[in-house]
């Protein structure tokens, strides 16, 4: 039988490692005579056997009273610590979001607008802080847009499902060279079957 590996915890510092034994019947060994405050958090060796993986559980020996406290307040630091990183992790998120309204609200309005467009919503905003409506103009570039790639895809039974589309709203500038679409993705699907 090949070697076994061990994930364990030590109870007082929350450091875990690896013990490593030459055999089966060694791992079973010292598992039967854990040392107290190490925990046994699983097998560590990838593929052992199920029945192995069993009878060495079975010679596992539990937590005594002080080392099932000392593991639940171990645990209990552990979820406080993680707690406080999501919380801080949604602050800076929430930040970060606000910032990123506030500067949507200042820029540019003429600047290149993202459109996401669906056979059954049609049009809205890729990006919910964008206070711009979507002109008639990019409303009317987008759609060309989708109908000519309509036709792209129209011999194989398909038509546009979901597209985004990036499109100058206002004036073009002169980098658009007289496109107001700067770009797109599509995605097509089965298209209903015509009316004959």
């Amino acid at each position: 039988m090949r070697s076994i590996d061990l994930q364990v915890r030590d109870l007082h510092t929350g450091v875990s490692s690896l013990k490593s034994f030459p055999s089966e019947a060694e791992a079973a060994s010292w598992l039967a005579e854990r040392p107290r405050f190490i925990e046994v958090l699983g097998v560590a060796t990838p593929g052992v056997p199920a029945e192995v993986n069993g009878r060495l559980r079975e010679a596992l020996r539990p937590l005594d009273d002080e080392e099932k406290a000392l593991e639940q307040r171990l645990e209990a630091v552990i979820q406080a610590v993680v707690r406080e990183r999501e919380e801080e992790q949604q602050k800076q998120a929430a930040a970060a979001a606000e910032a990123h309204r506030a500067a949507m609200r200042t820029a540019d309005p003429n600047r290149p607008m993202e459109v996401h467009w669906t056979y059954d919503k049609g049009m809205s905003l890729v990006d919910p802080a964008d206070p711009r409506e979507i002109t008639a103009e990019a409303r009317e570039a987008v759609m060309a847009w989708i109908r000519e790639r309509d036709e792209w895809v129209e011999s194989r039974g398909q038509m546009v499902g979901d597209a985004k589309v990036t499109v100058w709203p206002g004036p073009l500038p002169a980098a658009a060279r007289g496109e107001r679409v700067k770009g797109g993705t599509f995605l097509p699907v089965t298209a209903p079957a015509k009316k004959t």
